[in-house]
């Protein structure tokens, strides 16, 4: 699609994208990534050098595209809340009620890639994305999983005792800080804000670059589907 040269994202891999939509419009979210030298930049984004490779940047960019009303037609929303730093290989979804949520990453730093276990809660407006970083507990032992990137996760609805609609963000595998891949299992409840490990084989868990599914078998049962990666 074509695209306003000023608005265009950089030339980039392993970003986030995640649609929703407002006001009957349907939009299409862009987030982070890195890429080769950018040839058009934007005040309000960053641009990390990889230390170890100068044609390889790390961005925050962050791109809106309203495909029911100007496909390809990019603009660079009003952001608010807490932007996350230039990032890749996290995970996005959307959520009811015009929201998201995007954990994990790889971030940049002098001394090169650095693994992050941040967890971002996303609301979405006409042009404005509100970013939220959640706080985490001070002692994060056995609360808070590892920081790292290349994982795999999803969402899942449960319905509570007292038939409210609580969803779930489920993240299994990745790299971590040493670039050694993981084999662990999360839930994040998005209600409370906590979360809890459960614990799988590792011929399940111990995987980086894979695919996570999640289907409805009834109100009861959710079936998980883990595909490829590398271990």
């Amino acid at each position: 699609v074509n695209s306003t040269p000023i608005n265009v994202p950089m030339k980039k891999n392993a970003c986030g994208m995640i649609s929703f939509n407002i006001n009957g419009k349907d939009k299409l979210l862009l987030v982070g990534g890195y890429g080769p030298t950018p040839v058009t930049t934007h005040s309000h984004s960053q641009y990390a050098p990889d230390p170890d490779n100068p044609n390889r940047w790390y961005t925050n960019e962050i791109h809106l595209m309203c495909v029911s009303s100007s496909p390809g037609q990019w603009i660079v929303p009003v952001i608010t809340g807490t932007r996350p730093p230039p990032c890749t290989g996290f995970t996005l979804h959307t959520l009811p009620g015009n929201r998201g949520v995007m954990f994990g990453g790889v971030t940049i730093e002098e001394t090169g890639e650095h693994r992050v276990d941040d967890v971002f809660l996303l609301t979405y407006s006409q042009d404005t994305i509100d970013f939220q970083k959640v706080v985490k507990p001070g002692d994060t032992r056995g609360k808070w999983p590892k920081g790292r990137g290349y994982h795999a996760s999803s969402i899942i609805k449960t319905i509570s005792s007292n038939k409210q609609d609580t969803f779930h963000l489920l993240v299994l595998g990745g790299l971590d800080e040493n670039n050694k891949t993981l084999t662990d299992f999360w839930i994040l409840n998005l209600f409370s804000l906590k979360w809890f490990q459960i614990d799988l084989p590792e011929s399940v868990t111990k995987r980086g670059g894979h695919s996570l599914s999640t289907f409805y078998i009834s109100k009861h049962c959710v079936w998980v589907v883990v595909t490829g990666g590398w271990r």
